[in-house]
């Protein structure tokens, strides 16, 4: 029985840092048209007006930013003919 208090705290601070959200990687842009085009998306821009002082929040509103980008950026690469980068596509969280 006395080994619970001793791993308690340490129980207690492990299961505290795994609820935070992990973050999506930017997409990497290479073509400049396509770059400007999707950072200036109205989509990318919506997940910016949220509440900043949740942690948990703004690293969903992050992951959200990040995959609107990429869409944005993959759409205007399709409509030019151009391929798109990666081969895999990214895990969508919901």
């Amino acid at each position: 029985m006395k080994i619970l208090p001793r791993f308690l705290p340490l129980a207690l601070l492990l299961a505290g840092c795994g609820g935070l959200e992990p973050v999506a990687a930017p997409p990497i842009m290479n073509d400049p048209a396509c770059r400007e085009e999707a950072r200036r998306g109205p989509e990318r821009d919506a997940a910016r007006q949220s509440n900043f002082t949740n942690q948990t929040q703004v690293r969903f509103l992050q992951n959200q930013e990040n995959e609107a980008e990429r869409r944005l950026y993959n759409d205007c690469l399709r409509r030019r003919g151009l391929p798109t980068p990666g081969g895999v596509e990214a895990i969508q969280r919901s």
